[in-house]
């Protein structure tokens, strides 16, 4: 069997998993089925492949991430139970106005999700505010998707200091490897990385406003559905805005602010004397764990009036994050079987050999195994221990800079119609298709976050060390 052959049987399994996903069928059946077909079609034992590589990159995605997922949805789901995620998104519509309507919902999307909300608690809880808002100012209603995803999954998600999965993974895979401590944190080239933010903001917002004014000349209007839920509470009912954002301010400090206090703070210590807080100290997690418990901690001290059933909420957050990590871990199983076979070695072998800069070339590479997976965390976690020994430790590149061009890169073609976090936000909370909804949302979190890669690149080439930082 020829190459083309092999690349046909790969393309054309992920098409047909993207094809199924986007017809709505389940991806923890699609996913293993599109795997096996794979592999039989290449020539590869279908059982020992199941058996063997997809089903451990799914447990071992689950096992390094598990936490992160379950403590990211309790606190999505303590925020949503106790009402502070709907006062966070109410206060941000009343400060705008409703002339503002999609850049409210922008914005509340976007303050959710840098304060670690899980993406699907915020479609969730800000899809309520979003159908008042646009009722409010009559704008077309298909658009309402393409304004969640954009402020939840693009300028937020992968941006330094962010608690989201996406700019957490690196941490993990990018480690010495002697001492096997991390080579980068969540602050990881910072400088480029507000750029970039602003960047993709600024170019989104303006191409949401255009496409929506350009709707309404066409003499599209809001259409009212018999379920919509036309109220949404005004916040009276819910914890004050001081309280609703200290569970996301205090987890914004602990990751980015606690761990280089303790590291510093352990300089200062007298080893001799006092050996395990010095240890204690030095070696502070720098991952989301702490951090994302941190902030529940927070939630409950000051919200606990708010939520009579803080052992269902609990429990109904663990089981959400189960879902969570397990529908992206069935992608990563699919990715982690079809890594195996020729065609996969041939993609990998193009797109880590590239005849360019090794932060493009990366870029590249994690953006195409992450639309191969379906999934910007899936495509991180298949990617980078594959590209670590690669582009650090036989190029040299810059840890914290790699950290920040493979972090925004996996939110560029992570984003195509199979992928999980957006078939559940038209279908399911939109009550929305694909033909109707997915154009701006390809615009704003395809096409915007690979122009971003490309900035990043640019910044770090322009200011080398903004490399270091």
């Amino acid at each position: 069997m020829n190459s083309a052959y092999h690349l046909l049987v790969l393309f054309g399994s992920l098409a047909l998993l993207m094809f199924l996903v986007v017809r709505g069928k389940s991806i923890f059946v699609v996913a293993p089925l599109c795997a096996l077909l794979a592999v039989t079609l290449s020539g590869e034992d279908p059982v020992a492949s199941m058996n063997g590589a997809y089903m451990e990159g799914f447990a071992k995605y689950v096992k390094d991430f598990f936490l992160i997922f379950a403590l990211g949805a309790v606190f999505g789901k303590m925020m949503d139970d106790s009402g502070a995620a709907i006062s966070i998104a109410n206060r941000v519509g009343r400060w705008l106005g409703k002339e503002r309507s999609c850049l409210a919902v922008v914005l509340a999307c976007a303050v959710l999700t840098y304060g670690g909300v899980s993406l699907f608690v915020v479609g969730f809880s800000v899809y309520p505010l979003a159908v008042q808002l646009f009722r409010a100012a009559n704008l077309p209603r298909r658009f309402i998707p393409a304004a969640i995803a954009f402020g939840s999954i693009t300028f937020t998600m992968t941006s330094a200091g962010s608690p989201e999965i996406q700019n957490l993974i690196p941490i993990k895979k990018l480690l010495d490897s002697a001492t096997g401590e991390s080579l980068t944190d969540a602050r990881a080239g910072w400088p480029a990385s507000i750029l970039v933010a602003l960047f993709m903001f600024g170019v989104g917002q303006w191409y949401l406003e255009r496409v929506l004014r350009n709707a309404i000349k066409g003499g599209e209007r809001f259409e009212a559905r018999d379920g919509d839920r036309v109220s949404v509470a005004d916040g009276s009912q819910g914890p004050s805005f001081l309280a609703a954002i200290t569970p996301l301010v205090v987890t914004l400090l602990a990751l980015n602010l606690l761990p280089f206090a303790c590291h510093q703070s352990a300089k200062l210590v007298d080893a001799d004397a006092h050996p395990m807080l010095e240890a204690l100290l030095a070696k502070f997690p720098e991952d989301g764990t702490l951090s994302i418990f941190l902030g529940i901690v927070a939630g409950l001290c000051v919200m606990r009036r708010r939520l009579p059933d803080v052992w269902g909420c609990f429990g109904d957050g663990f089981l959400n994050g189960l879902l969570a990590v397990g529908s992206t871990s069935a992608v990563v199983g699919f990715g982690s079987a079809v890594k195996g076979l020729p065609a996969f070695q041939i993609v990998l072998n193009w797109v880590t050999h590239l005849p360019a800069d090794p932060l493009i070339g990366a870029a590249i590479a994690v953006a195409v195994i992450a639309g191969i997976a379906g999934s910007a965390s899936g495509g991180q976690g298949i990617a980078l221990p594959i590209l670590k020994p690669i582009y650090i430790d036989e190029l040299g590149v810059a840890p914290r800079a790699l950290h920040r061009v493979v972090s925004i890169a996996s939110g560029s073609l992570d984003s195509l119609p199979a992928n999980g976090y957006l078939v559940m936000l038209i279908r399911n909370i939109c009550g929305e298709t694909h033909a109707r909804s997915y154009g701006p949302i390809f615009v704003t979190t395809v096409l915007l976050p690979a122009a971003g890669t490309a900035l990043a690149i640019a910044l770090f080439k322009w200011f080398p060390s903004w490399q270091m930082m």
